[in-house]
């Protein structure tokens, strides 16, 4: 029961940091916050971005927990994930400090950016290969890489755009809200199978 209640707690967390990574990207976009010219915003805004995505990452912690995944190589899925945007979040942290785009600390941006992406797709095929979870919630998390690789990041890329904008970053956060519901629901259910069967 305490790693249910620890799961639970996490599937929690990470849908309230989505929720406050969608604000943050609605945040940036209606107030045009676009860089530290923006002055006590843009770093209230940048500080709400960084609590997002720390909670999103506990989230993703929460497959673990939860038993989506046993097996080392699993786990270790789940740990690259929140290892690429760990470094996101440094460098992210780093530049409140810097103020410069050209320190090399930025490189930790492409670099965790392609992290998280190799951690979302192997945690989707983990949890969907171990089949601990029953459900539409054994295929959230590859229904989270494969949303926000083909319809985010890749047109991203091919039309060198600097970001997915707003309505890619919104994608993004409803598909972390998305992975957080399973971790959270998942539990929830097997609670609920557990007590039918004492009973």
């Amino acid at each position: 029961m305490y790693k249910n209640s620890r799961a639970l707690k996490a599937g929690t967390t990470g849908m309230v940091g989505a929720v406050l990574f969608m604000a943050s990207v609605i945040m940036q976009s209606s107030l045009g916050l676009s860089g530290p010219e923006a002055g006590w915003l843009w770093v209230l805004h940048q500080l709400l971005a960084f609590t997002a995505l720390i909670c999103i990452m506990i989230g993703f912690l929460g497959i673990i927990w939860g038993g989506g995944v046993q097996s080392l190589f699993g786990k270790m899925s789940v740990y690259t994930f929140i290892a690429g945007w760990a470094l996101i979040v440094a460098a992210g942290v780093s530049g409140l400090f810097l103020g410069s785009e050209d320190s090399p600390i930025f490189i930790l941006y492409p670099v965790g950016g392609n992290l998280s992406e190799i951690g979302a797709l192997l945690t989707g095929i983990s949890v969907l290969a171990a089949g601990l979870w029953a459900g539409w919630q054994r295929f959230m998390p590859l229904v989270n890489f494969l949303v926000v690789f083909f319809g985010v990041s890749l047109p991203s890329f091919l039309n060198a755009s600097d970001g997915p904008g707003l309505v890619g970053e919104l994608v993004m956060g409803i598909c972390w809200f998305g992975v957080a519901l399973a971790v959270y629901t998942a539990q929830t259910r097997e609670v609920s199978v557990q007590t039918e069967a004492v009973g």
